[in-house]
């Protein structure tokens, strides 16, 4: 990773080392020790369903049915109101 340089209005520049990350948490310990560590934001109008574990879980069983081919055409008209 090599080092790097703080600038003179306290900015440090990590290249390629967080490439497609556009935010980052920042930890520092007792010993003066930072860390950066990537993160994704949520907007909290779909944050509902990662604190859901069952619609998530739904979601994600979903998703690998798809990645397998399990699906199949469904016809809006034939659902049921409720």
């Amino acid at each position: 990773m090599g080092t790097r340089t703080i600038d003179e209005r306290n900015r440090l520049t990590v290249g390629e080392i967080l490439k497609g990350y556009k935010r980052v948490r920042l930890y520092r310990n007792d010993s003066g020790e930072v860390l950066l560590q990537p993160i994704a934001e949520i907007p909290a109008s779909e944050l509902w369903l990662f604190q859901n574990p069952e619609a998530i879980n739904e979601v994600r069983e979903g998703l690998r049915d798809a990645a397998q081919g399990k699906v199949s055409r469904l016809d809006p008209k034939e659902l049921k109101e409720s």
